[in-house]
């Protein structure tokens, strides 16, 4: 499996969009993590999770806040609740691909966790953008637009929704 570094250049979500849109996508967890939610059962540090657009499940979300669905443990439905920030990794076999997030790792479960090959390259792979080490994960990475251009837009937004309100506050009703 090749494995791929990742960083938080690198948009959890659209990572598993694009390996979901193949089939079984299998999200590697931190258990420990604020606001994740999986059953006791899953009682290791690292917990693996598998998930399908073809499972149809019901209540599956994927979304800027995380990963979610009601997925089978020993036959009973649980629901699942994982925030991007609990995510270390996102794999695929059908693409063969591997993606870890080091940055969500602290600094003592680095060793723990991570293979050898990662461990020796880690001081300098934190310097470095892995967008120009590796351009092919472009597709992969959030909206490069600063936050100060996104600001102005959405500053823009708002005064142009304050033209269309009178003085009383209220706009006329519009049916469609």
């Amino acid at each position: 499996m090749k494995l791929i570094p990742a960083n938080e250049e690198i948009s959890h979500l659209k990572v598993a969009e694009a390996l979901l849109e193949n089939g079984v996508t299998m999200i590697h967890l931190l258990r420990n993590r604020p606001g994740v939610v999986v059953p006791e059962s899953c009682n290791t540090n690292v917990v693996h999770l598998n998930f399908s657009y073809r499972y149809m499940i019901p209540d599956f979300c994927v979304d800027e806040r995380g990963i979610r669905a009601s997925l089978s443990f020993s036959g009973v439905p649980f629901f699942c609740d994982i925030p991007w920030e609990a995510v270390c990794g996102i794999s695929s076999q059908i693409t063969d691909e591997f993606f870890v997030w080091i940055n969500v790792f602290q600094i003592d479960e680095i060793q723990q966790f991570l293979p050898p090959e990662f461990l020796k390259n880690l001081d300098e792979l934190k310097d470095v953008s892995i967008l120009e080490e590796m351009p092919e994960l472009k597709p992969y990475a959030f909206d490069n637009r600063s936050d100060e251009a996104k600001d102005d837009e959405d500053d823009q937004e708002e005064e142009d929704d304050d033209d269309d309100v009178p003085p009383g506050g209220y706009t006329p009703l519009h049916f469609v």
